[in-house]
C-alpha cells in the first residue's frame, strides 16, 4: 500500500512569505514553488539553515493540507494581503530616530573642568633621634704584648 501524505510542512516569515525550494521567499501564491515536506523534522531543519542566513528572520512552521495534484494548500490568512504592496517595504515597527542631544549637554563640545578637591593633609610623622655612636675602643684589658704575639 503506497504510503500517502495528507498534510506537510511550509515555512513561513513575519512578512507572509514563505519559503521556495531555490531558498528565496515568495509570497505563496504559486504552490509548487514551495520548499515542503511531509517530515517536520526535515522542515525544521531547513527552518534553522533558513534563519542562519537572515537572523532577523521570524520564520514559523506552518503545516497544510494537499490539494489533488500534491501541492501545499496555502490558508488565505497565511498569504500578504493582494494590495501589490511589498511587505518588506513596510516594516513591522518603524526604526527609532536617535534622541538629538542639545549642543549644551555635549561633554565633547563643553568640556566641564575637573571639580577642584582640597589636598588631604598628610599627618606629620616625627623622625626619631639618630643614635649617638661611639667609635668602638680597644679593650684596656688586653695588654700589649698579648696584642702583638
Amino acid at each position: 500500500m503506497p504510503n500517502i501524505m495528507i498534510h506537510v510542512y511550509v515555512l513561513t516569515n513575519q512578512h507572509q512569505q514563505f519559503l521556495s525550494k531555490s531558498g528565496e521567499w515568495l509570497d505563496g501564491r504559486e504552490p509548487n514553488k514551495l520548499f515542503r515536506s511531509e517530515h517536520k523534522d526535515v522542515t525544521i531543519n531547513q527552518m534553522f539553515e533558513a534563519n542562519t542566513r537572515d537572523v532577523s528572520l521570524r520564520i514559523e512552521l506552518l503545516q497544510c493540507d494537499l490539494n489533488n495534484k500534491g501541492q501545499p494548500l496555502i490558508p488565505t490568512e497565511a498569504l500578504a494581503d493582494a494590495s501589490g504592496a511589498d511587505p518588506q517595504d513596510e516594516p513591522e515597527i518603524p526604526p527609532a530616530a536617535p534622541e538629538e542631544v542639545p549642543p549644551q549637554q555635549n561633554p565633547e563640545l563643553n568640556p566641564q573642568p575637573a571639580p577642584e578637591v582640597a589636598p588631604e593633609q598628610t599627618p606629620e610623622v616625627v623622625p626619631e633621634p639618630t643614635p649617638v655612636e661611639t667609635p668602638a675602643q680597644p679593650d684596656e684589658h688586653v695588654s700589649k704584648s698579648e696584642s702583638t704575639a
